[in-house]
């Protein structure tokens, strides 16, 4: 799989563009309050950088990389309802690339969560998806579980929709609103939803409360200990505020599960596109690993590209995570 697949560039910048433009007009004049580490809950931070007037600070304790100070909740939930950058992605850019996306990231998603339950010997009778999106995860997993009982929990009415037109039960609904659903689902999933959340904790209680005992929560988001996020940083399209402001490191997201009450933690980084993202990042920008000729060497063969994003992924260093808990 390569970058292009599924975030053309044309596509992608002009996704960029309508979200630098989206947060000069929803959060331009505001009160913004300082927010403890969304992973561990310390206090102790380092201001990194400043992005599309959104400010990022690392946690002394944990690692982890988060926007701080914090505009409030209602500006977050009108800009998502509003925004063009929201819109566009919903209409025109995920629409064009999500058959690629079928082939490329969900088919491929299902196989590996097929392997894990089966490691973990995770009866799965009763799925709840979060965020569904265009529910083409739970379509997949429906072809090889066709007894399976599949909930799409998505708030946005468009996709709900679409949902829907794939005879899926819907809920539309943020997660925090869901009723009548605690205790339920033997897996609830979230994948590519963390990182845009306000309170990452209060979001996992409510995933977990969904979960039966001895269920289990799995959480697929963006992880900074990545090679990609490390070697570009602020430079890196995927830190894209407002959309993109949690990114946990492996340590971080073992702590924030354990804050919510889950146990087993297992965090895997099982990515395919770290090394990928660096290099067209730096054929677009050469000036980005300038006097690094090692690294430039390494990414300009494909032998030892394919090699080091496999290392990556054995060592725990992609940016792409899976993490998942079980419910006590």
């Amino acid at each position: 799989m390569k970058e292009h697949e599924i975030r053309p560039e044309a596509l992608l910048n002009r996704f960029l563009e309508l979200t630098a433009e989206d947060a000069k007009n929803y959060f331009s004049n505001e009160t913004r309050l300082e927010v403890s580490c969304v992973a561990c809950g310390g206090t102790q931070t380092k201001h990194q950088f400043d992005k599309n007037d959104f400010a990022y600070v690392r946690c002394v304790d944990c690692g982890a990389l988060f926007q701080s100070p914090r505009p409030t909740i209602a500006n977050f939930e009108l800009f998502y309802r509003q925004s063009k950058s929201s819109c566009y992605y919903a209409e025109v850019f995920f629409p064009a690339i999500a058959e690629t996306r079928r082939e490329k990231i969900f088919r491929p998603r299902v196989e590996q969560l097929m392997k894990l339950c089966e490691e973990k010997a995770i009866n799965v009778k009763r799925l709840f998806d979060v965020g569904a999106g265009f529910g083409i995860f739970l379509e997949e997993w429906r072809k090889c579980f066709p007894q399976a009982q599949l909930l799409a929990i998505e708030p946005s009415a468009p996709l709900a929709r679409e949902c829907r037109s794939k005879s899926l039960e819907v809920v539309e609904e943020t997660v925090e609103n869901v009723v009548g659903r605690d205790n339920s689902a033997d897996l609830v999933t979230c994948f590519e939803v963390l990182e845009h959340v306000y309170d990452p904790l209060a979001f996992l209680q409510v995933l977990r409360r969904l979960v039966r005992p001895g269920g289990y929560v799995l959480v697929s988001t963006l992880c900074i200990d990545g090679f990609d996020l490390q070697v570009l940083w602020d430079k890196s399209n995927q830190i894209s505020p407002p959309h993109h402001i949690n990114f946990l490191p492996v340590e971080g997201f073992k702590k924030l599960f354990q804050r919510a009450g889950l146990i087993n933690v297992e965090v895997t980084t099982p990515g395919r596109l770290d090394v990928d993202i660096v290099r067209n990042a730096c054929k677009s920008n050469p000036e980005l690993l300038q006097g690094q000729r090692f690294l430039n060497n390494l990414l300009e063969d494909d032998s030892s590209a394919t090699a080091l994003q496999n290392f990556l992924v054995e060592q725990r260093k992609s940016s792409h995570a899976w993490v998942i808990g079980q419910k006590k």
